[in-house]
């Protein structure tokens, strides 16, 4: 089964540097950044605390505070063996590995970001990316729940409010809200799916459900939660819902190389070249054109 590469890079949502707007009193963007680059530590924490103060309706006060904690690290010595980013510790004696120096999340600090972020979320509930950075949070905190409930609560405002939703800097959102809210959906159940182990997928096939449940003229849950299927070995169950996607998107070449390999799987190779030449058809010079012709030969001899 295959699945589409998230287009946006999750952690792109943390990294926005505030800046943008009027003037104000006092620039607290450009401050922020000078204390950063000269690593002034002692003075980032109240210089942000101001700014969330004088500049309450500020989003990006908030996301600049959230920013600046949750990328907060501590040095930890370990006899554990490096992983990749780890300083090597060597034994000066034998010159052998005997530890490992990594830079890893102070829990404390992550928990900050995550209650300012829940903060912006009711304070600036229309821009889509401040949810999407909570939900981010829960994610690399290990808190599937909380991370449900944040896109949940996302996409019940979404429904609510639609044509108000805004995305970073506060621009419009670069798609419709049909299009755009199920494909951020996809990008976090991936996380999961690409971990390869039981309880992981039954995080993603949740994430899948219910995105298909809010967007059901939407492919891509569809094909998501076939994949859930194909991993556990009920072919008739991805079978069935690789249709329902292609139903909702007949052009969808992805769903058709998918609906051909599960014909396969089932012995069904009338429907497996059925839909290898429609991917064929639909899209004749794609890489998933190429991968069709490739097996079509294949089954015919």
């Amino acid at each position: 089964m295959t699945s589409r590469v998230a287009a946006n890079s999750l952690l792109a949502i943390l990294l926005l540097v505030a800046g943008t707007g009027p003037a104000a009193e006092q620039d607290y963007a450009t401050h922020f950044k000078e204390l950063h680059d000269r690593k002034a530590e002692a003075e980032i924490e109240p210089l942000l605390e101001e700014w969330r103060e004088k500049k309450p309706n500020d989003p990006d006060a908030w996301i600049t505070s959230a920013n600046y904690y949750f990328n907060q690290r501590q040095v930890m010595i370990s006899t554990k063996k490096p992983e990749k980013g780890d300083f090597v510790v060597s034994d000066p004696k034998t010159g052998k590995t005997a530890g490992s120096i990594s830079f890893e999340q102070n829990k404390g600090s992550v928990n900050r970001a995550a209650e300012l972020l829940q903060e912006a979320t009711k304070k600036f509930p229309n821009r889509l990316d401040i949810w999407c950075g909570l939900a981010f949070i829960d994610q690399e905190s290990g808190n599937f729940d909380a991370e449900l409930l944040t896109l949940k609560n996302m996409v019940a405002y979404a429904r609510d409010y639609a044509t108000e939703l805004k995305w970073l800097k506060g621009e419009n959102l670069p798609e419709p809200p049909d299009q755009f809210i199920p494909e951020k959906l996809h990008s976090y159940g991936l996380y999961y799916e690409k971990k390869e182990n039981p309880k992981d997928d039954k995080r993603f096939l949740e994430i899948a459900k219910f995105s298909a449940e809010q967007f059901p003229n939407h492919p891509y849950a569809f094909n998501d939660v076939a994949m859930y299927f194909s991993v556990i070995g009920d072919n008739a169950k991805t079978r069935e819902w690789l249709e329902r996607a292609n139903r909702i998107d007949p052009k969808d070449t992805l769903v058709m190389m998918n609906l051909g390999q599960i014909c396969s799987k089932l012995g069904d190779n009338r429907g497996a070249r059925k839909w290898y030449e429609e991917v064929i058809k639909v899209d004749p010079t794609s890489e998933y054109a190429q991968q069709a012709k490739d097996t079509l030969a294949k089954l015919k001899k």
